[in-house]
């Protein structure tokens, strides 16, 4: 029994030094451990990588990209031809507010790390293909994956380096911590309406 229990609390301290470890490591290295568990949590949904948004945003006539965070992080930064979208917006608000520009386009819903945004492409996105949207999908990692890896972002004013970290909690899930930011770094002009030239 002595030794069961001395094996026990050796797997316990290993588990607890392991995840300790995990958590500590940061930025990217976490960021794709949480990318697994969004996608195990919303597997009704589709996943792109950075990668594949890069290459969908090639062809902005084919893709509705919705930024599904509070306008403070927008303010900070977002990804060049998003649109701004409200999280908890109903479904019936969302057909009607992007239920034609969805037509025909694959549609890309991003947040800081892929939870609100999740939550948001699982609740509308029946409704959105049923009017001729190609895809719904969740940016995996979010903007927090597309600046961990370098990708462009801006604000009202043109190309930019910082990300809004949502919290200090979060912000662990950033590579460069240095270019978090809680307040614009600039004057901010607002997003474009959907359909609007970026």
């Amino acid at each position: 029994m002595i030794l069961r229990t001395s094996a026990l609390a050796v797997l316990a301290s290993t588990t607890l030094a392991a995840v300790s470890q995990s958590a500590a490591a940061g930025g990217q290295m976490s960021l794709i451990e949480l990318e697994r568990k969004v996608s195990r949590d919303y597997q009704d949904i589709s996943h792109v990588t950075p990668e594949q948004l890069e290459a969908a945003m090639r062809r902005p006539e084919a893709l509705l990209l919705l930024d599904a965070r509070d306008a403070e992080e927008i303010a900070v930064s977002r990804l060049p031809g998003a649109v701004a979208v409200d999280p908890d917006i109903s479904t019936d608000d969302f057909m009607q507010r992007f239920g034609v520009a969805a037509r025909s386009k694959d549609v890309v819903i991003y947040c800081s790390v892929g939870v609100r945004s999740s939550k948001l492409a699982t609740r509308v996105r029946a409704a959105v293909l049923a009017t001729g949207a190609r895809s719904v999908a969740n940016l995996q990692g979010g903007i927090f994956a597309m600046h961990n890896t370098g990708r462009a972002l801006v604000d009202g004013s043109g190309a930019i380096d910082f990300v809004h970290p949502y919290s200090r909690w979060w912000a662990g899930y950033l590579d460069f911590d240095d270019l978090a930011r809680y307040k614009a770094a600039r004057r901010a002009t607002p997003l474009p309406a959907p359909g609007a030239a970026p």
